[in-house]
This record gives structure tokens, sequence and C-alpha cells, in this order.
């Protein structure tokens, strides 16, 4: 196996490349700036609903937005001036300078027209509100959008259509293609896979209150009507129709391929694009990980100015003390202020392993640097020489199976396991791991499932990473197979981005059943239960390892 080098800390923290960053204006707060509402006319002339609070300032100030499906409408500053409704982002930007503002998608909250769940008529809409600030008497003309989650997914959405006034984004935990929100590989997530289009429209799509426990929905009953008529709409038939079809056959179809903002990069390649922060949890077990997967790498080749925080944390802010006052300010200054701040001197990629250390790097999940392949063989373990022969499984409906059901179906074990040698030091394992080889299913519908676990020297084992493949969508994601029964196929399928530390003395275990092993993620095979084959003579597991391990200082 490839040998690590000594672990060395002595990669400067990104504040150290920082200069010149904005300072709070005396006296400026959130409370005590200037509030407007704002309707924008969408291209199809429905208004979308906008809030924006901007300091008392003379010169002309940069905005930052927040487009989401989460907001109700009515100001946010709330009765009396003693709150406010923006969080923590506005409590930072607002007295360095900046609009703040808060915008609601299409028939969420008090916009019109229909949720239709991202896509173009989205992204046009969120195109149509940057320019409406950006060509405001008191903006100096640029936009930044930021946001977690559905807020962090709209700024993608928006980004591959470049509007000219939108300078630069920071996605936090968004989705890069909605079909990834729902399956794995055609393997439904859950019950996203399974009626996401419905749910979610009847949590925060339904005008005017929704069942969103978390949003401020219905404060302002002035424009409901508006938001209600959108609901009855030709689109949302659509829509819905979206989620039904998917939950019966899993293929990646018309209305998934309109969502997928990577494709639409790539059939518009030459559009002149804003700078990117991108960050994500490589524990987000909401957006999974593998919303990077090409997203991440088809960003950098755009080759517009860009930054990425991976770490391990779940859907949330990053989890930096250097985030908010330091570098998210340094950001924005940089884009929106035309200010140098130092943060492009800054690496470009960091990334946080499992241990708690940061790394600096150049190019994650651009390409594999360095690599250890892994045989697995018939006797259960895993080997730097390739197998030969095959095993076998029965999954169980997709279901990863107890031993009680094992010895009382007949049927046959219900997983196969292969195990390495024990590590002579530590490794990271850093990216997506691959496994190849050639699967064949006894029943019309099955996947192939799999999870790596660090068995550690005392016995105790840790899931850390998993794969999944519908059989039935190896060849084609758009139109899956009817029947895989009997066909062998070749099957080259990648893990979930992470890095992770797997400790010397361990032993790296590769287990294939009906079902993912641990807590995550949550998967919901469409399977008829059926004997799996697994080809040990083509298989290999290929884990990517960093051996540079130079650390940020602390």
């Amino acid at each position: 196996m490839v040998a690590p080098a000594p672990a060395v800390s002595d990669s400067p923290p990104t504040t150290a490349y920082l200069h010149d960053v904005s300072q709070p204006i005396p006296g400026v707060t959130v409370t005590g700036s200037i509030v407007e509402h704002h309707r924008i006319a969408a291209p199809d002339g429905a208004m979308v609903d906008s809030w924006i609070v901007r300091p008392p300032v003379s010169e002309p100030v940069p905005v930052v937005l927040d487009v989401t499906p989460y907001y109700g409408g009515g100001s946010p500053v709330l009765e009396g001036g003693l709150r406010h409704l923006l969080g923590r982002a506005a409590d930072v930007l607002v007295p360095r300078g900046y609009a703040y503002g808060v915008v609601s998608l299409r028939g969420t909250g008090n916009s019109e027209g229909c949720f239709t769940i991202g896509g173009p008529t989205e992204a046009r809409d969120t195109a149509a509100v940057i320019e409406h600030y950006g060509h405001q008497p008191w903006s100096n003309g640029r936009v930044g959008l930021m946001g977690v989650s559905y807020d962090g997914t709209a700024p993608q959405d928006v980004w591959v259509e470049a509007p000219p006034s939108l300078k630069t984004i920071v996605p936090i935990s968004g989705i890069s293609d909605l079909y990834k929100y729902n399956f794995v590989n055609g393997v439904p997530i859950n019950i996203q896979g399974f009626g996401f289009n419905t749910y979610y429209w009847t949590l925060v799509g339904l005008s005017p209150v929704g069942l969103y426990t978390g949003s401020t929905q219905l404060r302002d009953p002035v424009h409901v009507p508006g938001a209600v008529a959108g609901e009855v709409c030709s689109e949302q038939v659509w829509v819905q129709e979206g989620g039904v079809t998917s939950t019966v056959d899993g293929n990646k179809d018309g209305y998934w391929q309109l969502r997928d903002f990577g494709a639409e990069l790539r059939a518009t390649p030459n559009r002149q694009r804003a700078s990117v922060f991108y960050i994500h949890g490589l524990q987000d077990w909401n957006v999974k990980p593998h919303n990077m997967a090409d997203w991440l790498a088809d960003v950098q080749r755009t080759g517009v100015p860009f930054k990425a925080w991976l770490g391990q944390w779940a859907h949330a802010w990053p989890a930096r003390a250097d985030w908010w006052e330091q570098v998210m300010v340094a950001w924005f200054d940089q884009f929106l202020k035309e200010r140098n701040t130092g943060i492009l001197a800054a690496p470009a990629v960091q990334v946080q392993d499992d241990a708690g250390r940061w790394r600096h790097e150049k190019d994650w999940l651009l390409g594999v640097r360095d690599a250890v392949e892994l045989y697995p063989r018939a006797d259960g373990s895993l080997r730097t020489a390739p197998g030969t022969g095959s095993v076998h499984y029965y999954d169980y409906q997709g279901r990863l199976a107890t031993e009680a059901e094992e010895s009382s179906s007949g049927l046959g074990d219900g997983k196969v396991l292969f195990a390495s040698a024990p590590l002579d030091r530590d490794m990271v394992l850093s990216g997506m791991p691959r496994y190849q080889a050639t699967v064949t299913a006894s029943g019309n519908r099955a996947s192939l499932v799999l999870s790596l676990i660090e068995r550690r020297a005392d016995g105790t084992e840790r899931p850390i990473n998993w794969a999944a493949q519908s059989l039935n969508h190896v060849t084609d994601p758009a139109a899956g197979r009817l029947s895989v029964a009997g066909l062998p196929q070749r099957v080259s399928v990648d893990f979930f981005p992470q890095d992770t530390v797997v400790q010397a003395g361990s032993r790296i275990v590769l287990v294939a059943a009906g079902n993912s092993v641990g807590d995550q993620p949550s998967l919901q095979p469409v399977a008829d239960g059926s004997t799996i084959v697994l080809d040990l003579a083509d298989a290999r597991l290929t884990l990517p390892v960093d051996t540079s391990l130079r650390f940020e200082r602390s």
C-alpha cells in the first residue's frame, strides 16, 4: 500500500492571507437601517416578493441576497425594530456597508406563480431580481447570493444563467442536480425518491401557510391572494407527475434533466460567470456529498475565481471560527466591493478530515493522484493481487437482512464481506473510492449497494462510506431496463466524496448487501429480492489516498 509521508502542520491558516477587510461602521445595525419592500416582475409577469435592508450611508452599496422558499413575507425587521429575521449574515454584512435581502421563490411565501422546485423558470426569476437590485440608485451594481440548503441551491441555478450583475455566489450545502437529491445512481433516497415533489410542495409551496414549521409564513396577508392563485397552475401538475413517474421507474427523465445544473453548464460553456465560494459538509446526509461529485469539477473547469471549504459538518453553515467576520467578509469585499483582500492568494480548496485537521489542496475531486488498488477474493480478503471465481448473496428485496431473517428464510446469506490486512500506519482516504466489477442479478429489479467499514484492532467497527447503483440504470440513467434478470453488467460505481482517516492496525472492510450498513445514507432500493453474483475476476476497489498530509496551522 502507498505509505503517506509524516504529517506536517506548516500551512498557514486562511486568515494569514487576509488584509483590508471591511470593518463595522459605527452605529449601523440591521434594525436601525433602511427597510424596503420590492415586488419584482419575473419575465412572465409573475411578481416576486422581496425585502431589502440597507445601511443609511451616502455611497452606493453592494447587495447580498438570500433566495429561499422558506420566507413567508412581511418586513424582516419586526415591529418596534427590536429584532429581525435575517440571521447572522445580515448582522455581519449590513454594518459593514452591504445591503442584505430575502427573496421568496415563485409560488412560495408571497410570490406569485407556480413553485416548480428548481429549473429554468426559477433561474430566470432570480436573474430578474438580481438585475433589479443591481440597477437601484443606491446600489453599486454588484450582487452576490448566499444561503444554506435550498438557499444554497438557488445561487447555483442562477449562476449557470449568468446575469451580468451577479458577481459571486456562496452556495452552502446546495443541490447541483435535483435528481441527485432524490436518487443515488437510480437508487431512491428514502422518501425523497418516493413522493418528494408532493411532500415538499406541501411543506413550503402550498401558499400561504404551508406546513414548514421553521417558516415565517402568513406574516403579510396583503399579497396572499396572489400567492394562492399561483398554486392552481398547469406547471404544478407537471411537477407532481415528475415525482410520481420517478417513483415508479427511477428514471432521470426530462423533468429531472431540466434540473441538472451541470448539464446546463456544459450546454452553455461560454457565458461569463461569477466567482464561486463552494461550501459543503462531508457529513451532510440531507444534501448528500455526491452533489459535489461532478459539479465541483465542472465549476473549477470554467476558470472562474474559485474557493471551496469541505469540512466534517452536517447540513449547516461552515463550522470554522474564522468564517463570519473574516473569511466571508473578505470574499464579498473582493468581488462586491472590488477590494483586494488577499482571499485569492489563499489556497483554493481546503478540506477537513474526520480527525478534525484541515489541509490545503489544489485539485480535490479533479482526479486521483495516488491510489491503492485492492481486489476482493473468494476467501473474503481484500488483497493487492486480483482474485478469481465469484461470490453471491441474496438482497432481501433491498433490505439489510438481519441474522434471524437469514437463518429462517432459507434464502442464504444476505451479504458478503471482504477485509484487508491490518494497516501498518494511518491512511487518509481522500475523495471518492470506486468499485468496478461484473455484476449479475437473478431478479427483474435489483441494486448493488456497498459499504466501506473501518474494523479497528479492538474489533469495533465504524462505517465510513457508501455506494449504490441501480442495476436497471447502469447503461442509461434516463431509461432504465425493465428487467436485468440474468444479465451480466460491468459496473463502475463511485462512493460518496469523503475525507476519512483509517487508523493504523485497522482493516478496511467492503460489504455488499441489500442496503447500506450503518445509519447513513437513508436508501430505499427497489428490488424484487434476488441473488446478486459478483464476478471477482475483474473486480477491484480503488481507494484514493492523500500522501502529502501537510496540515493547516491552528
